[in-house]
């Protein structure tokens, strides 16, 4: 989920427009839609989910691919934030309230909605960098020791940067948190009222890989027609074309729906009065929820190789069925 952002205005007054805001919209005809929606959504993505995991893990070739390493951890956050936050989400959409109503399950809330959010953007970011070394630098990866400085380590690295600042800021900053069972989200964590810390936040975790996927995919295109012709032979253009067209599916899902949130915290942030732009704000927080909901099925709908062994697993299946009856008339 997207981080909800204040300003400098007094903590009553923005809890009072917050309050404001979502008591005269839960539970209601829109929220019941926004359900619906993204109930609807969110089961088959956990099973597409957990079926594009098991082919990345399992097959051996689709697991030593260093494109999919990163795939496979952003279905993993991807999964978090369903399992948490979007769960959370929905059963506030239904009940109006927060269940089950304890401290424990607001502070998981917390961190699983502002962590996941945050790091699919500095995922994503990564990935489109990554990019650019495993198609015009590939050689900078022909080593196990150079793919565990260029490949893993940065990978490791966000994930456990993402994981500590969060947990630094849900459980260990020094505020009050106070959850409100009455409030989407609990109300918030105390430190998104830290003026400098959610400054950060928002400025480094959250629009600095916007920038990044923007630019470095821009960069990406170019780099590619330019040099497509000129450098290797075609085949292995098309293989590295099929790369660049998940990478640029992924992010354009990515800022289409995260965008404008990211935009609506800064704006809070620099003095936009919360509340003031009614209910648009809680449709923007809603659509955010859609990058991981939809992720998986961009990543299976790139994924040329998994497609080709279900194609052989129904084809098989198929005559399977047609050999078995002839098989059962002949006995």
């Amino acid at each position: 989920m997207a981080d909800i952002v204040y300003n400098d205005s007094s903590v009553n007054d923005i809890k009072d427009n917050y309050i404001t805001l979502y008591s005269n919209s839960h539970p209601s005809i829109a929220a019941t839609v926004r359900f619906w929606i993204l109930l609807f959504l969110e089961i088959p993505s956990i099973f597409c989910s957990i079926f594009l995991l098991y082919n990345l893990y399992f097959d051996r070739i689709l697991r030593q691919v260093l494109n999919n390493h990163v795939i496979f951890v952003i279905l993993i956050v991807g999964l978090f934030a369903q399992a948490a936050d979007a769960s959370n989400y929905l059963t506030y959409l239904h009940l109006g309230y927060v269940w089950p109503q304890t401290t424990i399950n607001c502070y998981v809330w917390w961190f699983i909605g502002a962590a996941s959010y945050n790091l699919l953007g500095m995922l994503m970011a990564w990935t489109s960098i990554e990019r650019h070394i495993i198609i015009f630098h590939h050689r900078r990866l022909n080593t196990q020791k150079k793919r565990i400085f260029i490949h893993y380590i940065p990978l490791i690295s966000i994930v456990l940067y993402a994981c500590i600042f969060y947990i630094i800021c849900i459980f260990f900053v020094s505020c009050q948190n106070t959850p409100d069972y009455t409030q989407l989200w609990c109300f918030r964590p105390c430190y998104l009222g830290i003026f400098n810390l959610n400054l950060f936040d928002s400025l480094i975790n959250s629009m600095l890989p916007l920038m990044l996927i923007v630019i470095v995919n821009i960069l990406l295109v170019i780099r590619f027609i330019k040099q497509r012709q000129r450098l290797r032979p075609q085949i292995q253009w098309y293989k590295y074309r099929r790369m660049i067209i998940q990478v640029l599916s992924c992010s354009l899902l990515y800022l289409i729906f995260n965008f404008p949130a990211i935009s609506m915290n800064l704006a809070l942030i620099f003095g936009l009065p919360y509340g003031s732009t009614g209910e648009f704000e809680i449709f923007i927080y809603f659509f955010s929820f859609f990058v991981p909901v939809l992720m998986p099925f961009i990543c299976l709908g790139s994924s040329k190789e998994i497609w080709i062994k279900m194609k052989k697993i129904v084809k098989i299946q198929h005559i399977i069925n047609r050999i078995s009856p002839q098989a059962f008339e002949l006995n």
